[in-house]
Formats: C-alpha cells, sequence, structure tokens
C-alpha cells in the first residue's frame, strides 16, 4: 500500500504536466492562426470612394489595401486593424480623417485578404507596416504619413522604425506581448506561470523570438516622432495600465485616458472629441 500511492501520485503528476503542455501548445497554434474575419463591407459599401491595392512585404507576402482619397491634402493616415479583426473593422472609426487626409487601410499577414499562415501578433507585422509605407511613398499624390492604429495596429504603429512615418496615434495599444499572454491565462491562477513561460518557449522554437522582447514599451523611449496614446479606462482585453507604462516610457507623449471605455469603445463613446483630438494632432504634425 505504501508502494501504490507514490506511483500512483507520480502518474497524476505526469497527466497534470502533460495536460498542460497539449492545452498551451494548441493554445499557442489558435493564438498565431485564429482564423480570417470576412469582410463584411467595403468604403463602397459607405459611399466612399476608394482604390483596390496590393503590395508586397520583404518576405514576400502579397498584402491588401483600400487607399481612399481627400480633396482636402496630400497628406495620408495609415490605419491598422487589431487581432483578430481586418481593415474593414477599423473603417468606420477612421472615416473622418478623410475631412483632411487620404486613408490607407491594410489587412495585416494572415488577417483578411492578405496572405499569410499565420501572426506574429507584432513581431513580424512591423514588416507588414514598412511595405505599406514604401507603397504610399510610390505615389504622387502622398507627401506625409501618419499612422493610427488601434490596438495591435497601435503596438505595431510604436515599434515599427520607418522614419517616412511622422506621427502616430495609438488606440488601446499594448506595452509588451508578454503582458497580454498573462492576461490571456490571468483566470487560470497557480496554472498561469507554466501556461506564460511555455508560450514563450514556443514562440522562440517557432519564431525565434522571446515574446517579452515583442515591446513597445522599449521602443517607444527611442521615438523622438509625436505620439497621441489614447486607451479605455475600463478596457478589458488591454488594461489600461499599459497605456501608463507606455507613456512613462516616454514622457513627451500625449496620453488620453476615455473613461467607461472598455476595448473598442473609446470612439463610439466620445465621437465628436474623438475626431477632434485626432484631427487636430496630425493637423499640427503632418506639415
Amino acid at each position: 500500500m505504501v508502494d501504490i500511492i507514490p506511483k500512483n501520485l507520480i502518474i497524476i503528476f505526469l497527466i497534470i504536466i502533460v495536460f498542460i503542455i497539449i492545452f498551451s501548445f494548441l493554445i499557442f497554434l489558435m493564438s498565431i492562426k485564429p482564423g480570417k474575419w470576412p469582410i463584411e463591407f467595403t468604403p463602397e459599401s459607405f459611399n466612399l470612394k476608394y482604390e483596390d491595392v496590393d503590395f508586397e512585404t520583404s518576405d514576400g507576402l502579397k498584402l491588401k489595401g483600400w487607399f481612399l482619397p481627400s480633396d482636402k491634402s496630400n497628406n495620408t493616415i495609415i490605419v491598422m486593424h487589431g487581432y483578430p479583426t481586418n481593415k474593414a473593422d477599423v473603417l468606420p472609426f477612421s472615416m473622418f480623417l478623410l475631412k483632411k487626409f487620404n486613408v490607407f487601410l491594410f489587412d495585416f499577414r494572415s488577417f483578411g485578404e492578405s496572405e499569410g499562415s499565420y501572426t506574429t501578433a507584432g513581431y513580424k507585422e512591423v514588416n507588414d507596416l514598412d511595405a505599406a509605407v514604401k507603397y504610399l511613398k510610390s505615389r504622387k499624390d502622398v507627401k506625409n504619413i501618419g499612422a493610427l492604429g488601434f490596438s495591435l495596429g497601435g503596438s505595431v504603429a510604436i515599434m515599427n522604425k520607418n522614419n517616412d512615418i511622422k506621427a502616430i496615434v495609438t488606440d488601446s495599444a499594448y506595452s509588451n506581448l508578454n503582458n497580454m499572454i498573462e492576461v490571456m491565462y490571468k483566470n487560470f491562477y497557480f496554472l498561469k506561470y507554466p501556461f506564460v513561460q511555455l508560450t514563450r518557449i514556443y514562440s522562440k522554437i517557432f519564431f525565434n523570438v522571446d515574446t517579452k522582447d515583442v515591446s513597445p514599451a522599449n521602443s517607444i523611449k527611442n521615438i523622438n516622432k509625436p505620439i497621441l496614446i489614447i486607451h479605455g479606462k475600463k478596457d478589458s482585453q488591454i488594461p489600461v495600465n499599459e497605456a501608463h507604462i507606455l507613456h512613462n516610457a516616454n514622457k513627451n507623449t500625449k496620453l488620453w485616458i476615455v473613461e467607461n471605455a472598455d476595448h473598442g469603445t473609446t470612439y463610439a463613446l466620445n465621437k465628436e472629441e474623438y475626431e477632434n483630438r485626432v484631427l487636430e494632432f496630425f493637423e499640427e504634425n503632418l506639415k
């Protein structure tokens, strides 16, 4: 009887370990391959003029985008969607930019109409933004370029080092990818730590990158260009503290915390103020 109990405990322990490994790996796979959301509408749905465009990343992926011309300026704002959506998701809340600027929306790799078999939640997506800038620079009707990124898109805008982007607005950006993994596993209590650490291991194996190194907070320290950070105070997906971390890393940034706003509702709850703040910011800094 004395021998049976330890053996049973060992078996239970091994089962728990196997479960943790398999479960965390499945979550990792689903995270990098979340499936594509359908493009539910286009600018034409809102009676807007636009061009369907495609361009190629440095690693050979074809990305799809929409260029919406404005008769007000040759300055252009690149608008980037969050995870795991697409360019159609951010179209309704970015149309106000047409009052003053051209607007360019595109799908990150593996999302929407773009090529790619997986997402890296920011690590390789900085190359997608570089490709978008390169495309815009090839157009004769584009002068200065700004970037407005929501969630994932905001973090990518900060981590990107392209000097042709003159000003950045982020909405609900994360400060470090590892923080997001911890949020994802926050309700797993004592299993949270092994899940987070295994995810870091999988990332190193598949992408040769530590999730802690995917860090807008580190990138923003060395940015001299104007940045406006927007975040909902009640954001349940990317906690508002992420915005404070970004702002504290570079005190030259502007910070606007939107009261009562959850993830994705900062614009809906404050349309007039949101539009005024963002338009004024880009007008001031895209000259």
